[in-house]
């Protein structure tokens, strides 16, 4: 696999990352293979990650500023590509993943030349045999609502084909893809900031003829759950709304649910009034955004 590179964006996570790559590396991936973008980060943990980094003379790229998933990622994809790396797999700091499930990914999106994204079941981490993700769903009926698709049953309870080719998306936060994957859709939308993005690709890929996504449900990696707050629920109604656009659809009915949801929070009983005031005036700016701001 040395023409692999292992993508790890960093925020504030470098105890996390140092975890992971650990783990991977004394399972046998080079050290070499490792493209570590930092995000940002406060002073104290992009120090943490600069010397380790060094250290283990891994690649590592300083961004001077938090423009995102996307924007980070691409950083490392530059550099990666410039060093001749044909494979690619994304991963989130939290994510826990083995070499087996590296490989396993590597071999199936090597030998399949009309593969172009593939990943793993994600598990929780803290309830191994909960299903976070065996990929994910969008609806266009919906205006492009997604799902994971099993997320919240148990192993046990599925039963699904080994090699699931029947989704919209990879989730983003193990995702492998190959240089051809770059040619045919580019790279992942910068404006997004996060949420979405890997959505957006995957269904790019969706539209042409043959070309697959797939989730390989025998090869499990672990995520750490984690609940929405305002901060993050402002980027998944900004980004819906930016994917009806993007993608053709009308989505003025999208408004108006949005609108009549913040409402709903604004009169709610639920939680004091600062905070509902808060909420309902983030997720107005979202709808403005998402309606009316420049997409290149």
């Amino acid at each position: 696999m040395d023409n692999l590179a292992i993508i790890i964006l960093n925020y504030n996570s470098s105890s996390k990352i140092i975890t992971q790559v650990n783990k991977l590396k004394e399972e046998g991936i080079n050290p070499s293979a490792f493209y570590i973008v930092d995000n940002d980060s406060a002073e104290n943990d992009k120090k943490k990650l600069q010397d380790y980094t060094s250290y283990l003379a891994l690649n590592f790229t300083q961004s001077q500023e938090n423009g995102g998933y996307a924007k980070g990622n691409i950083l490392a994809f530059e550099k990666a590509l410039n060093d001749k790396k044909k494979y690619f797999l994304i991963l989130n700091p939290d994510i826990e993943i083995s070499y087996s499930v590296v490989e396993g990914l590597y071999d199936r999106i090597k030998n399949d030349e009309n593969l172009y994204f593939v990943g793993p079941r994600i598990c929780d981490k803290f309830d191994r045999e909960l299903i976070f993700s065996d990929g994910g769903n969008i609806s266009k009926d919906h205006f492009f609502e997604a799902s994971h698709t099993n997320g919240g049953k148990k192993i046990n309870e599925v039963n699904i084909t080994e090699f699931n080719t029947n989704i919209d998306y990879v989730n983003g936060s193990a995702l492998m893809l190959k240089k051809e994957t770059l040619d045919l859709v580019g790279m992942m939308r910068e404006d997004f900031f996060m949420y979405f993005e890997e959505t957006e690709w995957c269904y790019r890929l969706k539209k042409i003829p043959n070309a697959k996504q797939a989730i390989i449900t025998t090869l499990i990696a672990y995520h750490e759950m984690s609940k929405q707050d305002d901060f993050q629920n402002f980027y998944m109604i900004r980004n819906r709304i930016y994917l009806c656009r993007l993608h053709g659809l009308k989505y003025g009915s999208l408004i108006l649910d949005f609108i009549y949801k913040a409402q709903k929070i604004l009169f709610s009983k639920k939680g004091d009034f600062k905070t509902n005031v808060a909420t309902f005036t983030s997720q107005l700016r979202a709808i403005f955004e998402g309606a009316f701001n420049k997409l290149a």
